[in-house]
């Protein structure tokens, strides 16, 4: 539990006592699709402070949210991971990252690579008319996510474990470009901002399943 609380027995104000504090939900986020190293965290969030981000996770772990877990050969270092209590946030964060994004941004403000792959499930958007089955991997610098799209939803996954339809490598800004700026996958690849190995035609209808609230596209394009 953190130092300042409510007092209010609503649940969500309960909630708020342990994940409301400046900083806590975004390293939950960070968080959500596997453990990370104290670094990792930190270049996920570079705007918090060293000693902010380790009150938070000291104040996550005592209310169960997140704990600490050793990470095996070849580096063995420490890490820290969701609970099973705290992966029970990511339908909320999920919510949070549809509702904002219909929210204008600041221009030039970077979002993680962690947020990006969050933002995919908030707005995915299967088509009706004619419904699209692919597994794509989405490479961003050392990070990897395999994607898999099918009429009844959306699985983003951190590492390279399968196989895929196509691989798709670009930082999380290009990546944006293609869903929310308007930018062409052509455009993208001829310019160098975007490789493509596979089934281009997969990844072209991959960047058109994304929807986005009023707003969204022109917060997200700069």
């Amino acid at each position: 539990m953190t130092q300042r609380t409510y007092q209010d027995a609503c649940g969500a104000a309960r909630t708020m006592d342990i994940v409301g504090e400046r900083w806590a939900l975004l390293v939950v986020r960070e968080l959500v699709f596997g453990p990370k190293r104290f670094g990792d965290l930190r270049a996920g969030l570079p705007k918090a402070s060293q000693n902010v981000l380790s009150q938070r996770l000291r104040e996550l772990e005592q209310s169960g949210i997140v704990r600490r877990v050793q990470l095996g050969p070849p580096a063995s270092v420490h890490a820290y991971e969701l609970t099973e209590r705290g992966r029970q946030l990511e339908p909320t964060l999920i919510e949070l990252s549809r509702w904002g994004a219909g929210l204008p941004a600041e221009p030039d403000v970077e979002m993680s690579t962690d947020a990006f792959m969050l933002l995919l499930k908030a707005l995915y958007r299967p088509p009706t008319d004619a419904p699209v089955t692919a597994r794509l991997r989405l490479q961003v610098g050392a990070d990897a996510f395999e994607v898999g799209v099918s009429p009844s939803g959306i699985s983003v996954v951190r590492g390279r474990s399968g196989q895929v339809d196509v691989t798709v490598t670009g930082t999380v800004r290009a990546l944006r470009d293609l869903m929310f700026g308007g930018t062409p996958l052509r455009s993208a690849v001829s310019t160098g901002k975007i490789e493509v190995h596979g089934d281009s035609t997969a990844a072209e209808r991959f960047f058109l399943l994304f929807g986005a609230a009023p707003g969204a596209a022109r917060s997200q394009k700069t």
